[in-house]
């Protein structure tokens, strides 16, 4: 345990001390040894340095700073074969500088921006579960949209990935005209949307006026004023005017409810003059709502913040704790965990081959990734421990999975939580989701696999491969007679390869007694025994996922402050900064003074300063 905390304190790096003088003593090192490999012109590795000139540049690329120090600090960079090396001096020089801005980071010491988002319009799951709870919608109208790209920490709701192509105009035209034509199809969803109608007290106008101030509220997720209204009664006033029904009359205006840039984007307002305040009631229910249930608030959240009542501290948390224990809140698990953990792409990106994988079949792909779903799903709604993200004792399986991982007594579709008595299956390691999904269509990737966990688990993203890295057999099955772990270990001889593959292969070899969809093997494709022996830099030895989970739990850190990174860039919609950084400290330690509940990581960052602020500039 003692080595591998030695081998993650690579990667963590022990921030001390700092200095103001990272331009006259870190830069001019970085020119003489790296840029020219690493520069304006070249780009190895996709590594460049030249634009670290400046304590402040320094702050802004921390991350690929950490890394820098790293190589720098153990000797893998520059190379030995280069022929200007920097003496021993020089390297404990150019570390301590980095380790020392680093430091600034983790205390704060440094003027604090809360950020701002750019103005974001909603996603495709954003706009289907927002037209279900504004209209009562069940279809997926936002279906055909155009793909939404991931941005800044890989999730789909960042504003700077959230591009307005042309063809969405049209997109949204024809979506607004199938929501509310299913309305109009529907007599009883007709008479709860258009609830108020004329009569002796109650003239069309006023009826009008009445539906679509409520219906425009909720839409546009703020107070609405005259001005918003005047158009949409004009709309219906003309319709009217036309000899149209008085349903029949609203319909364009409801429609354009659907066209508004207030129903499309989540706008927040700026306040001139000033560099920074805090978001009113109505932006904190939205950007709240969006982040526990990808959708609009609901309107209990709304009279909250009507009352101005919402961002006193007591009724905030409450709120949150409600909403957490709807099942609208599974989003967190679907959107958030998915993307982030990649257990999305058990859906319909991982496509294990048929042939050699016959019983993967569509039912299991869907339990694959529900049980992954439900999993995360409970560990927030049960406030477990984050812990248990790596090693759980219970999962969630049907009948189909429960034979898929050999688990007997199980019965029925319906997934269910079972106690685990095998310690490799545990966390979401051992889900087939996972595993599936860090495979290849015909077999496993020990290298796919270790990259997951430094990247996606541990937030240590491995460079990329050289360009002359070569590919490796899409096939595990050898007419030579070697394992697949033999023909790995000949392609990590080259030089080129061998430092980055020494610390990712391990990891993923330690996971070889899973197959390419999850289930336990003992002997591999070729019909050897699975060699999952691994060995990391520092004589760390492993040969189970157990012992694999063992590991990263003893030195957790990194994944704690990973863990807390993603939930509040996926919570904020935008890339984190530098400034960030402290505030994934405080949430850090917040979660480990209660015992790292994970309503308490939720709850942090809902109060935290970048979630109840905005500021004037980035």
């Amino acid at each position: 345990m003692k080595q591998f905390v030695i081998f993650v304190a690579l990667f963590a790096l022990p921030l001390v001390g700092w200095s103001d003088d990272f331009a006259n003593k870190a830069t001019p090192l970085l020119s003489k040894y790296c840029c020219e490999c690493h520069g304006e012109k070249t780009q190895k590795g996709g590594v460049e340095v030249h634009q670290l000139n400046s304590a402040d540049a320094a702050l802004r690329h921390h991350r690929f700073l950490e890394n820098i120090a790293k190589q720098v600090e153990s000797g893998d960079m520059p190379p030995d074969d280069e022929d200007l090396l920097p003496t021993d001096a020089e390297r404990k020089l150019l570390a301590d500088e980095i380790k020392s801005t680093l430091k600034k980071l983790e205390t704060g010491d440094f003027p604090r921006n809360p950020g701002r988002a750019t103005v974001r319009r909603l996603n495709r799951n954003e706009y289907n579960n927002t037209v279900r709870d504004l209209f009562g919608v069940d279809f997926l109208p936002g279906r055909d949209f155009p793909s939404d790209g991931a941005g800044g920490e890989g999730f789909d709701n960042v504003g700077d990935a959230l591009f307005v192509q042309p063809s969405l105009t049209e997109k949204y035209l024809a979506a607004s005209k199938k929501i509310i034509g299913s309305i109009y199809d529907d007599p009883q969803r007709l008479a709860s949307v258009i609830f108020a109608k004329p009569n002796e007290k109650m003239p069309p106008d006023k009826a009008a006026r009445t539906v679509l101030l409520t219906h425009a509220s909720l839409a546009f997720r703020r107070r609405v004023t005259d001005e918003d209204l005047a158009p949409l009664l004009a709309l219906f006033g003309k319709k009217l005017a036309a000899g149209a029904s008085y349903e029949e009359a609203l319909r364009p205006s409801l429609q354009s409810l659907l066209l508004h840039p207030s129903f499309l984007f989540r706008i927040e307002a700026d306040q001139p003059g000033r560099s920074e305040w805090k978001v009113d009631d109505f932006e904190l229910a939205t950007r709240l709502s969006y982040f526990l249930w990808a959708s609009m608030p609901d309107r209990r959240l709304l009279k909250l913040a009507d009352e101005g009542k919402l961002s006193a501290p007591a009724t905030l948390r409450t709120e949150a704790l409600r909403m957490i224990n709807d099942p609208r809140s599974e989003t967190l698990s679907r959107h958030f965990a998915g993307q982030w953990l990649g257990f999305e792409d058990v859906r319909d990106i991982a496509q294990p081959d048929a042939k050699r994988f016959p019983t993967f079949t569509q039912s299991l792909r869907v339990s694959m990734y529900r049980e992954s779903v439900e999993f995360f799903n409970y560990l927030v709604r049960a406030n477990r421990p984050a812990r248990e993200l790596i090693q759980s004792d219970y999962t969630f399986v049907n009948a189909e999975l429960a034979q898929h991982y050999g688990i007997a007594g199980v019965e029925g579709t319906q997934l269910q939580r079972i106690a685990l008595a095998d310690a490799n299956r545990g966390g979401v390691i051992g889900q087939a989701a996972i595993l599936t999904a860090t495979s290849m269509p015909l077999r496993t990737s020990p290298v796919k696999r270790g990259k997951w966990i430094l990247d996606t688990l541990l937030g240590t993203p491995p460079p990329p491969p050289p360009p002359d890295a070569g590919v490796l057999p899409g096939d595990d099955k050898s007419t030579a007679g070697l394992s697949f772990r033999e023909t790995l270990e000949v392609h990590r001889t080259k030089a080129s390869c061998a430092g980055c593959h020494e610390k990712i292969d391990p990891l993923g070899f330690g996971l070889e007694n899973f197959d390419a969809i999850g289930r336990w093997r003992t002997k591999d494709a070729n019909g050897k025994p699975v060699d999952s022996l691994a060995t990391l830099p520092g004589d760390i030895t492993f040969s189970s996922p157990k012992e694999l989970k063992d590991l990263l739990l003893s030195s957790d850190e990194l994944f704690m402050r990973n863990l807390a990174r993603k939930m509040l860039a996926y919570a904020l919609g935008r890339p984190l900064e530098y400034y960030d950084e402290p505030v994934v400290t405080d949430l850090v330690a917040k979660l480990r003074k209660d015992n790292l509940k994970m309503q308490t990581l939720i709850l942090s960052i809902i109060e935290s300063p970048p979630f109840q602020n905005r500021s004037a500039k980035r």
